[in-house]
């Protein structure tokens, strides 16, 4: 499709397909890089990828809601290594692996989690 065709197209009628929340097998696990829009690197992503029933593929999951000081708070899965070469100890990546009583990553392959909608209505790994 050209420019043209698309400066011409109208607003459609069907509402975009949102998942719903529920408990998910995850079937694969991956850190991938983040890139800000000049293409400089911003830092690491944990994903996590669910098979969900309202979609073809895999649905990847890379933010969390998880209790933080009495209060739910929503984080990216960001990706940091303390001086020891080891996940950071309190953050929302690490907080999400003791609540699903995971030691690395990649044991969350196979485990069931549950996913709830964010503020924005994007699904969000829930942790608390």
């Amino acid at each position: 499709m050209n420019t043209q065709d698309k400066l011409d197209k109208p607003i459609g009628t069907k509402e975009s397909v949102k998942y719903q929340a529920g408990s998910f097998i995850v079937k694969a696990t991956s850190v991938e890089e983040v890139k800000n829009k000049k293409g400089d690197l911003v830092g690491e992503k944990t994903i996590l990828l669910i098979q969900h029933p309202d979609a073809q593929d895999l649905v990847a999951l890379s933010s969390v809601a998880y209790l933080k000081n009495k209060a739910i708070k929503q984080s990216a899965l960001w990706y940091n290594e303390d001086e020891e070469g080891n996940i950071v100890k309190n953050s929302a990546l690490a907080e999400t692996m003791k609540f699903y009583k995971v030691a690395s990553i990649k044991q969350f392959t196979g485990k069931v989690i549950n996913v709830e909608l964010d503020d924005r209505g994007y699904l969000c790994i829930k942790a608390y």
